[in-house]
């Protein structure tokens, strides 16, 4: 019916073609690797004749950390391999008669006037007919001067319209009351087959929908699309991981295989009557699209994601914005537990409340664990020896399987990075674990103490209020991101981590020749233990860096060029930083060589006792 013609693959589905195969079965070895070689450190344990706190400590702390590659690698085996799994396709919609009526919905509050005006323009300006679609902005700030704006536009784009619900800053469930006010109220008249979801700052380009509808119209039984951000005022390097590289590039990519993508926001398309049937967009949390995403699933329906640079946003130009930002989510996810309970339970079958439930714990608890764990090491490493004793043969076994653990998780760390193209760093599911305390704060204040989370409802790339009156000097900022923002416990948990692993050290030179080797190898030197404080100054090293060596961002405005008729689009600098080059970054090569040697060297060390 439709005239769908499959365009040639990027290098985003290269990358993942030329890679998939071994990647899966090195997934599958670690997963069944750890297992045995936990089976075994727990039987040790358990028989040991001096029974401690460190040994389970140590134990739990290595099980926590494990869970942090052993999620993707589970997700890995879960998709399967590239020929039972193959990457999403590059469609295109032509044609401009009999194609689906679509409403694109561009919810506002309070965002600057000109960020909103420039994503309107380029929502009208879609290559799509004009009577086949309209833009509608959703303004919960209530802004007299959006509004006269989009009058002023509307001179020139008929189909562009301006709705209110009046000012609600955050009330009235927020950002779901406001898509749900469009979907049963707006639309009671016209109602359109499909719509599509723009963040007030998320400029699309000009064949979204053409890319896009293909993938609704040739699955009938796929409800969602969502389509990856990107962003055209990442700073150089971006030392924050703002872009969420690992959640689009890793885990989102292999939900996607299996038709269970999560929607992260901007750039969603959806069968309109299939999320009325769902009930419309739940509002009993802050992540309403996340949420959304896990109520369709359970409902037998599939959402799926593209890669495509279809849309490009803005990111928070502070830590504050960005602390605010990541804050708001995880009060989101918290209010996951609340299905469980009335009025929300009466809406959702019971198996569905708990998996939602279960979704909301289980990040929770990962982000608590990271924070245990990491915070435990230091205390670890100064207690003593921390790995039983056995019997020479049950110790070497012990050894060989914790040295084949930790190098199944660097294959598979360094295999899934090569897997992206190289675009996400091994082990990059930790990206801004060193926020797990600021978001656990927020939680709890959210919860016992205010109705609201710290931060406004606005898009994160607008000024914050602890610096709205005056430019801070370098030294105001400092001081804010040391003490305000956290940066000075990363601190104190980066030198403690070094301290404590140099106090280890000495204190195994320190033990008679004999038994020097032993100590160095059941304490900094054991091989899962030497990998966690790898991770642990990798994430706490981040917000060092960036206190020490602030990024720069691109003023909104040097990242857009506008056409004749004032559309504005990403300057192609920013366009062509988003496409991989598929090579290895400098060092790539060299990190796989040392942990070679590493690993190697304690795998003889281990096998000489």
């Amino acid at each position: 019916m439709y005239n769908i013609q499959e365009l040639l693959p990027d290098q985003r589905i290269v990358a993942a073609q030329r890679h998939r195969r071994v990647l899966y079965y090195v997934a599958l070895a670690a997963i069944w690797t750890f297992n045995l070689y936990f089976v075994v450190r727990l039987v040790l344990c358990f028989s040991a004749a001096d029974q401690n706190w460190r040994i389970w400590v140590t134990l739990l702390v290595e099980a926590i950390l494990a869970d942090v590659s052993r999620r993707d690698q589970r997700l890995t085996v879960s998709a399967g391999q590239a020929s039972r799994s193959p990457p999403r396709k590059r469609l295109r919609l032509h044609g401009t008669s009999d194609l689906p009526q679509v409403d694109v919905l561009v919810p506002c509050c309070g965002e600057p006037v000109d960020v909103i005006l420039d994503t309107v323009r380029a929502a009208c300006a879609m290559d799509y007919p004009t009577s086949q679609f309209r833009v509608l902005v959703m303004d919960d700030g209530g802004s007299s001067a959006l509004e006269a704006a989009i009058a002023a536009l509307r001179l020139d784009m008929s189909h562009l319209f301006y709705h209110t619900r009046g000012k609600q800053s955050g009330k009235v469930f927020a950002k779901a009351g406001n898509l749900n006010y469009a979907l049963f109220s707006l639309q009671e008249k016209v109602r359109p087959e499909f719509c599509v979801i723009f963040d007030a700052d998320s400029i699309p380009m000009p064949d979204f929908l053409r890319a896009t509808l293909p993938h609704l119209l040739r699955n009938p039984e796929t409800a969602l699309l969502t389509t990856r951000q990107y962003f055209y005022n990442l700073p150089a390097g971006d030392p924050l991981s703002q872009s969420r590289l690992h959640f689009y590039s890793c885990e989102n990519a292999e939900l996607d295989r299996c038709g269970l993508a999560r929607d992260a926001g901007s750039g969603a398309v959806f069968r309109r009557q299939a999320i009325i049937d769902a009930g419309g967009y739940p509002t009993y949390s802050f992540s309403e699209d996340w949420q959304l995403s896990l109520v369709l699933q359970g409902l037998d329906q599939r959402t799926i994601q593209i890669q495509e640079p279809l849309q490009y946003g803005l990111v928070p130009t502070s830590l504050d914005g960005h602390i605010a930002q990541r804050n708001r989510w995880h009060i989101g996810h918290s209010q996951q537990l609340g299905v469980l309970f009335p009025p929300v339970n009466r809406t959702l079958p019971r198996p569905l409340q708990w998996t939602i439930a279960w979704n909301g714990f289980s990040i929770l608890a990962g982000v608590s664990g990271c924070l245990v764990a990491f915070g435990t090491v230091p205390l670890l490493l100064v207690s003593g020896q921390l790995i039983p004793d056995a019997a020479p043969l049950l110790a070497k076994i012990q050894f060989v399987l914790a040295v084949l653990h930790v190098a199944g998780t660097w294959a598979y760390g360094l295999l899934q990075s090569a897997h992206t193209g190289f675009e996400s760093a091994p082990f990059s599911r930790l990206e801004n674990t060193w926020l797990a305390g600021a978001h656990l704060h927020a939680i709890l204040r959210f919860h016992l103490l205010s109705s609201r989370p710290k931060g406004s409802f606005v898009t994160g790339s607008s000024a914050n209020s602890w610096n709205r009156t005056a430019t801070p000097s370098f030294l105001q900022k400092f001081h804010h991101n040391l003490w305000h923002n956290g940066i000075a416990y990363s601190i104190i948990l980066l030198l403690a981590t070094l301290g404590s692993m140099l106090l280890a050290i000495r204190a195994a030179i320190a033990t008679p020749d004999s038994d020097r080797l032993l100590r160095l190898l059941t304490s900094v030197a054991w091989p899962p233990m030497l990998h966690i404080c790898y991770l642990s100054l990798l994430s706490y090293w981040a917000p060092v860096s960036y206190l020490l060596n602030p990024p720069r961002y691109r003023e909104r405005k040097d990242g857009l060029t506008w056409s004749r008729s004032g559309v504005a689009i990403p300057i192609a600098e920013v366009q062509q930083a988003v496409m991989l080059g598929g090579n290895p970054p400098v060092g790539f090569y060299r990190r796989c060589v040392v942990v070679t040697l590493v690993l190697g060297g304690l795998l003889a060390g281990g096998m000489s006792l």
